[in-house]
């Protein structure tokens, strides 16, 4: 296999991590049911059915929408974070909650592809809308976009190998797996430097995830079969 097709494969992986498919301890990952009830009808996959049609408060439609995501009623949550978007008092906060929201039911629902622009509108200042961008932008396979993935990859702070990152919602995706991306990321970019973060952030990501089939395993393998040393 050449380095491109080693590439392509990796950008797979991350995309597959993000939109469902990956490991991450199982959390957030769910088959999406075959009907999914329209809002506020007490069904939605599992979900409390709550805030939806006529719920005009922003956090009430916020929780509904995450607790239908939970339990894999995307359809719904995006519905919910949506209505959230339409209400004109929510505070600025709502908003970038409601833009995370609707970026990873879009991303389970269709693709990392899908919740980019929900993404970038939340991203400014939510971690997990910067994991989801991140991995948009790897998947996209193009130099500038794994630069900008860099960075929104470091704002969250994996840069600091110490550093734990904890979703607050069930996205899916784990600290050892956001450390392998970033990893990635930087073998990839190929600055001065650039080998010795990749090495260490791949380190830790395995010290925490030492599965044979985990995410994090096919990142590493993919970084060892690239060239990378001392991993």
């Amino acid at each position: 296999m050449n380095k491109k097709s080693i590439v392509v494969l990796t950008i797979a992986v991350i995309f597959f991590l993000a939109s469902g498919c990956g490991g991450g301890g199982g959390s957030g990952r769910y088959t999406i049911p075959p009907e999914i009830p329209t809002p506020g009808t007490g069904g939605g996959g599992g979900g409390t059915g709550g805030g939806g049609v006529g719920e005009t408060d922003p956090d009430s439609l916020l929780a509904s929408g995450w607790e239908d995501f939970r339990y894999g009623a995307f359809s719904s949550a995006i519905n919910k974070f949506n209505q959230v978007l339409t209400i004109t008092s929510i505070t600025e906060t709502q908003k970038i909650q409601a833009y995370n929201g609707l970026g990873w039911a879009l991303t389970k629902s269709s693709g990392v592809e899908s919740g980019y622009s929900s993404f970038t509108q939340a991203s400014s200042s939510d971690n997990e809308a910067r994991i989801g961008l991140a991995a948009a932008l790897i998947q996209r396979g193009q130099k500038a976009g794994i630069t900008q993935a860099i960075q929104l990859l470091e704002a969250v702070g994996l840069n600091n190998t110490a550093y734990r990152f904890t979703s607050t919602h069930p996205i899916g995706v784990s600290n050892a797996e956001a450390h392998a991306m970033l990893a990635f990321c930087y073998f990839w970019r190929g600055g001065v430097g650039d080998d010795d973060k990749a090495r260490s952030q791949i380190n830790i990501a395995r010290s925490e995830d030492s599965s044979n089939d985990s995410a994090v395993a096919q990142i590493h393998k993919t970084l060892q079969d690239m060239g990378l040393t001392g991993i």
